[in-house]
């Protein structure tokens, strides 16, 4: 079946409630199966002929069992949903942190469609996954055991009977299963694909416009539509087929039991009470199985979107922190010198630089010009560490920035961008970006030192306008 170890490590917190869910399932299973005991009962009595006063008593029970149902599995999808939105907030908080950890490095060699589609619909689409797949899978796994054994008591043969056909029902769609892992990883690749081109055509409308290749995207984003078109209809083909097979199985066990029910009853081996219990209870036997096949679809999908963020998870960063402990270096001082520097991009053929060397002094300021590509902002991303130099030294403080935790030599930068991103809410909040403990006036001081109090304050609501 679909479980991925990668995934299941990410339960770890919530597996007590993924039990909990089983056992909520296990126990709306017994009382399902106590329900149609009864019920099969209850029918083969009026058959014989039975009073209304012999079966009252039995009848209000079965009535009470079907509220004791609804109620278990009211409860069960409460606890599964539940911990699916667990799981899926502690992969959102994994993933940040992770991508943070990258750095904008990682990010200028990946496609942002395919990231936000891994980061959102991938984690989005694991909510069955976790909430309702892995939980009933064990419920479809133990459900035949527990009514063989109810059903053994009354009539073994019938018994291993329906236990074959559930077992079929429950194994034969892994033989589906690399096929459908194939298919679906493509159908993921085909979304993805599809995803990241329609979101560069929105981020770049004016540019399509402007040139009037609005047609020619179109073109494209039609073919990548096709290509998904084809593609789930290959995963729906697939599902289709280990459904058919399924329940070809559920519907052989059924007849098989029925007939040879019968035949027992007949031959005076079993009472028609007896079958009556056991054909309710082949109903039951198949409930669970027939949501699992339901859910099989979904679980296949959530792992196909997972593949996306397990692979982003499994990236590792350019820069990192070295490892074991690290003496106090005591204070910086306020120097930064490039030594012999030489850096190429990641795929790049020229370097960007190359022994490049310059320093600046303590109260120095120091203008670093040059045509378009001629590698300014690469002196400042150095700085920042977003890559490391293939030769050469970067120093802060006298110190190479190699042997300086990563939040150290960031701590004391600033950078003003050409284009800098606002994020969704109020200036007051982007400002405090740089100081999330800043008071109002030294918001407001440090705005009117950077010459921007004057039109903040013209906002409609000043420093607390959404921007």
């Amino acid at each position: 079946m679909y479980i991925d170890r990668r995934l299941w490590a990410f339960t770890a917190g919530v597996r007590v409630r993924i039990a909990w869910t089983v056992l909520l399932g296990m126990l709306a299973v017994s009382a399902g199966i106590a329900r149609l005991a009864l019920l099969g009962w209850l029918l083969g009595r009026v058959l014989s002929g039975a009073p209304l006063a012999a079966v009252v008593m039995v009848a209000t029970a079965v009535a009470l069992l079907i509220g004791l149902r609804g109620a278990l599995d009211y409860a069960r999808t409460l606890v599964a949903h539940q911990t699916a939105a667990r799981v899926q907030a502690r992969l959102r908080q994994t993933i940040h942190a992770h991508v943070t950890e990258l750095g904008p490095a990682h990010f200028t060699a990946a496609r942002t469609g395919d990231v936000i589609l891994s980061m959102v619909e991938g984690i989005q689409q694991l909510e069955v996954y976790f909430g309702q797949y892995l939980p009933q899978l064990f419920v479809a796994a133990l459900t035949p055991v527990v009514i063989f054994a109810f059903v053994a008591f009354l009539d073994l043969p019938i018994a291993l009977v329906l236990l074959v056909a559930a077992l079929v029902t429950l194994i034969a769609p892994a033989l589906w299963h690399r096929r459908d892992s194939v298919k679906s990883l493509a159908r993921q690749a085909a979304f993805g694909a599809f995803g990241a081109e329609f979101l560069d055509a929105l981020q770049g409308l004016a540019t399509l416009k402007a040139f009037g290749q609005s047609a020619a995207r179109a073109a494209l984003l039609a073919a990548k539509s096709r290509e998904l078109f084809q593609t789930t209809m290959g995963v729906l083909a697939t599902n289709t087929l280990a459904r058919g097979i399924t329940d070809t199985a559920i519907a052989l066990g059924a007849a098989v039991g029925l007939g040879w029910g019968v035949h027992r009853v007949q031959s005076g081996a079993m009472t028609l009470e007896t079958l009556l219990v056991i054909l309710m209870l082949g109903v039951e036997v198949f409930r669970p199985l027939r949501e699992l096949r339901v859910l099989l679809h979904q679980g296949m999908l959530g792992l196909s979107a997972a593949q996306g963020v397990l692979a982003l998870l499994a990236t590792r960063p350019g820069v990192r922190d070295a490892a074991g402990p690290r003496a106090d270096l005591g204070p910086l001082s306020p120097t930064v010198a490039f030594e012999d520097v030489t850096f190429r991009y990641p795929g790049g053929g020229r370097p960007a630089h190359e022994r490049l060397s310059f320093a600046v002094r303590a109260g120095e300021r120091v203008a670093i010009v040059g045509p378009s590509g001629s590698g300014k902002s690469t002196v400042a991303r150095l700085l920042l560490r977003f890559y490391d130099p293939q030769d050469g030294r970067v120093l802060v403080g006298g110190r190479d920035i190699r042997e300086l935790p990563l939040a150290r030599p960031r701590a004391h930068i600033a950078v003003v961008h050409q284009d800098t991103y606002l994020f969704h809410g109020t200036v007051a909040e982007n400002l405090r970006m740089g100081k999330p403990d800043a008071t109002p006036l030294e918001l407001e001081s440090a705005a009117r030192t950077a010459h921007a109090h004057e039109f903040i304050t013209r906002l409609p609501q000043g420093y607390d306008s959404v921007v």
